[in-house]
């Protein structure tokens, strides 16, 4: 019993001397300068203002992605040329027809959990 207690008191006590073995000590622990009251020697808000308007009328700025190419469709299918008029009208006499189906081929109701 004497070994266990003393093994328990060794191990806390190499644990507890762990934790104030490094003080985590910055060498250079000076705080930042810009927060306490330093004045900011950056250019005004007008003058970014007019830069980036310089800017965009020398066509330096562009809000338009490099490698912007205009949506192909699903997997780069071609436009039918078909007016929306046109396809509603096809919509409708396969309507009329019977060719149009707003039922799900394999529906089958829910049969509940494994089957029953």
């Amino acid at each position: 019993m004497k070994t266990l207690a003393t093994a328990l008191m060794l191990s806390l006590a190499a644990i507890s001397s762990g934790a104030y073995a490094s003080q985590n000590i910055e060498p250079n622990n000076i705080p930042f300068q810009g927060v306490y009251g330093a004045a900011y020697d950056g250019p005004a808000r007008a003058q970014v203002q007019a830069e980036l308007a310089a800017a965009k009328a020398a066509g330096q700025v562009s809000n338009v992605e490099p490698n912007d190419m205009p949506f192909q469709g699903v997997y780069g299918a071609v436009e039918s040329g078909k007016t929306r008029a046109q396809v509603r009208a096809e919509l409708a006499a396969a309507k009329a027809a019977g060719q149009v189906s707003n039922v799900e081929p394999n529906d089958m109701p829910f049969q509940g959990v494994y089957g029953q």
